[in-house]
This record gives structure tokens, sequence and C-alpha cells, in this order.
């Protein structure tokens, strides 16, 4: 390459220099002055200039003083001038000659950059659009990688999403596995001109998610910046809709299992009617012995805490519909939640609850169902997760803008990792299910009807002090 590039410009000066000589022999057989034959010659270097750049140029600018000089300046035929006019025109004519060469050469190297940077602008353009293409179902690494290389007209790329832990290649690049991984572990951004090989580290805002290196390119560094914002994106746009696909999932997943509840509760329904209307008017009867009674009356006790649970089924099936409706009312919150440890007397056992603020009454706006309901699992957590036998205490604390109420026992310690996830539907704790029975469903209604009064629910722990849940009502939302 490098011997055709001289070649090209010993061809090129000696095209220059066979003009300059063949315009020197017609200027001087037409017998013109000084004036003229500079003009042409000056002509002459800067067509060479704009035509092939300075070096060519500036050797025929020289040759085309010496031919002025010697035969068109006195004495004729001699590298002499005695008069200082000719001095001054041929050194004006060769700084000219120089000055319009260097400007020529400029333009050129300025028209071919901007070439260039046309031409980087639109690979960029055509990635750009085709990172909107990509496949949502096949790995975005890949194709990405894939697509670099195509586009850009390059000779290797590798990609490492920090994600997924995964490295891809394509086409051929000198690099090795452990220097891509490096690239993202160092956060260093380099360009190697000798190998055309450069490494970016790839953002979204301030944070790190990967590495990419692009192998055998002629790109400016501020493409290869370009390219590697551009690949941050896609991989951040696929996790978005990979997130986005997942939570759909979920919502559907949600909703079947919603129906699955609602659809057994009314299957149970049918059956507990027939009990309940049995063991009752066997009661009303009373035709029964003293130990058949007894196994009755406990048939129908029982029948009726079924029918109960069956009843909250229900409603905690419907508390997942997306257009959970709370109708508020003034509600007295100590008489509610005493009320509340009545009806949960079967789940609290031998578990005391002391009210802390029981003199007073606090009054909130709310629905008093499903408030009653949210109040009912907690207790009912209470008793299941505390020690043998211990205290539960409620709370009530009136602040500035919302109603807190605080639920706590003794005896059980939730990891502070775990402290989101006991809220979310179906999850439970690593361990619980060996310890008590329990569908993952209570706290998850807990914070659904404590979201739809515009609330918050969330929950402290400490090995040796307990565990508190808390919930908040808005001091000022009424009934509407």
């Amino acid at each position: 390459m490098r011997k055709r590039t001289i070649r090209d410009v010993t061809i090129r000066i000696a095209i220059g220099i066979t003009a300059a000589l063949l315009i020197t022999w017609v200027a001087y057989r037409f017998h013109l002055n000084l004036s003229s034959a500079t003009s042409i010659h000056l002509f002459l270097v800067t067509a060479i200039a704009l035509q092939w750049g300075l070096l060519e140029a500036s050797v025929v600018s020289l040759l085309s003083v010496a031919c002025l000089d010697y035969f068109f300046t006195q004495p004729l035929f001699k590298f002499y001038m005695t008069d200082s006019h000719d001095w001054i025109a041929l050194i004006t004519f060769e700084s000219v000659a120089l000055l319009v060469s260097r400007l020529s050469n400029q333009l050129s190297r300025h028209a071919r950059e901007a070439e260039m940077h046309r031409s980087h602008l639109q690979k960029l353009y055509e990635l750009s659009q085709n990172i909107l293409l990509l496949d949502r179902q096949k790995p975005v690494d890949q194709q990405l990688a894939s697509l670099i290389l195509a586009t850009l007209q390059v000779k290797g790329v590798a990609l490492w999403n920090a994600y997924d832990l995964h490295l891809c290649m394509s086409g051929t690049c000198s690099v090795t596995d452990d220097e891509v991984r490096s690239t993202y572990f160092t956060e260093n951004n380099e360009d190697d001109s000798v190998t055309a090989t450069s490494r970016r580290v790839l953002r979204s805002g301030t944070r790190s998610i990967g590495s990419l290196v692009i192998c055998g390119h002629s790109l400016d560094a501020t493409s290869i910046n370009a390219t590697a914002s551009l690949t941050a994106v896609a991989i951040e746009r696929a996790r978005a809709f990979s997130a986005e696909s997942s939570a759909e999932a979920a919502r559907q997943s949600e909703q079947l299992r919603s129906a699955v509840l609602d659809a057994l509760a009314h299957a149970f329904k049918t059956p507990l009617t027939t009990i309940r209307s049995s063991s009752s008017g066997l009661i009303e009867m009373d035709t029964l012995s003293g130990t058949e009674k007894k196994l009755v009356v406990l048939i129908d006790q029982h029948a009726d805490h079924l029918n109960e649970l069956t009843t909250r089924l229900l409603r905690t099936a419907r508390i997942d519909s997306a257009n959970l409706k709370v109708k508020r009312e003034r509600i007295d919150l100590t008489e509610l939640i005493q009320d509340s440890i009545e009806e949960s007397s079967s789940e609290l056992g031998a578990h005391p609850v002391n009210i802390a603020s029981e003199t007073q009454h606090h009054m909130v706006w709310a629905d008093k169902e499903l408030l009653k309901m949210a109040l009912f699992q907690l207790l009912d957590n209470a008793a299941k997760y505390g020690s043998p036998c211990s205290s539960i205490t409620i709370d009530v604390q009136e602040e500035q803008a919302e109603t807190l109420i605080s639920i706590w026992n003794e005896g059980s310690f939730i990891p502070p990792e775990e402290r989101e996830n006991i809220f979310k539907r179906f999850y439970r704790s690593p361990g619980s299910d060996r310890r008590v029975s329990g569908t993952g469903i209570g706290l998850s209604v807990v914070k659904r009807i404590t979201e739809a009064h515009q609330g918050r629910a969330w929950v402290n722990s400490d090995l040796h002090t307990g565990t508190t849940f808390f919930l908040t009502l808005p001091r000022m939302a009424k009934e509407r």
C-alpha cells in the first residue's frame, strides 16, 4: 500500500513537471512577458493543489519559479536577476502558490473528513433503526453483536452483559474473554490506533451494565461512544420489555389464582349451608342424647366457623380485582379493634391481646369490612408466629397526616431482606412452611386493603424485641 502511494505521487509530480515545462515553452515561443507567464504558471499550481495536494503543488511551484527566472527575467538564460522587481514578482508568486496549495490541501482534507463523518452518521442511524427491529423473543446480546458487526462494517465485536453475566462475540476479535470482562470491572475506556481496537464501558445513567470491544474499525472516538450508548440503551430496553412481560404474566397468574379461590369458595358454600341447616335442625328438635347433642353442637360450631372462613376467602378473591371499591364511613377505630379481637378469638387461642390506647376513641374514614379483614389477618399472623401464649399489643397513634395502627408480637423475627417480599401474594419466608400452616395470602391482603385506602403497610422486626406490623390511614380521607 505504501509503495503504491509513493508511485502515485511520483507519477503526479512527473506530470506536473511536464506541464510546467510545456507552459514555459509555449509562453516563450509566443513571447509572453513575465506577468502573463506568471499568471499561467500560478493557474497550473492552483489546479495541481486542488486536484492532488500540497506536495505535488510545491514541487511544481519551485520548478515554475526556476523557469520564469531562466526564460523571462534579465539577463535571459541565466539563474540571476538584475531587476529587484523581478525578485519581488517571483517571491510573490512562490508565496501565493504555496499559500493556495496549503489552503487547497486543508479544504480537501476537511471535505474528506466531512464525508467520513457523514458516512459514520449514516451507519449510526442505520444501527439505531435496526436496534428497534430486534427480536424480543431471542437473547439481545448476540443480536446486538451481529448487528454492530454488519452495520458498522468492522472486523469483530465482543459484548459483555453484566446483568446476565453473558459474553458473546461476532466476527474476529483478537481479545480474550477476560480482557472484555476486565473492561467492565476496571471501567477503562481506551482506543488502540495500532490494532484499531476500541474498548468502552456500557452505562445506564451512572451505572455500569457491561462492556463493548470493537476490533478492526476506522471509526472515530465519537462514533464509538455513540455505538456504546446505543448498545446500552438496547440492553436496558430489552430488560424493560422482559420485566413488562413478567409483570403481565404475574398479573394473569394472580387473576387465575383469584378466580380459582373464588370458585372454590362458592363450591364450599352449598355443602356448608346444608351441613349448617342439618346441624341446627337437629339441635332445635332436641331429641338427641347428651353425647350426641354435644357432637352435633360441635359440628354446628365448626361448620359456622368454616362458613366464616369461606366468606373471608370470597372477600380475599374480590380484593384482587383492579376496581376494588372502598366504601368509606366514619368508624370508631377502638371499637373496630375490639370487635376484631372478639371475632378472632379462635385464631388467637391463648394469646392475650392488649390495646395500648383503649380509653381513647380514634375516628377514621374507612371501609369497615375491609379494615376488619386487614386487622384479622394481622392478628392471625401475630398469633401464628408469636411465642406460645405470648401477649399481642395493639396501639393507635394519631399523627399530623395519618392514623397509625401497630400490632406487636414477641418471639418472631423477619430478616431485612424478607420484609418487602412477605407482602407479595403467595410468598412465604424460607422455613415458615415447616413452622405453621398458611398460604402466603394474608399479608398481601393487608397491603392491598391499605393501599386501597391510600395508606401504607410495612414491618419492623428485631431478634430480641419481636415484630411489629404497621398500617396507616389518611386522616383527611372522607367518604365521597
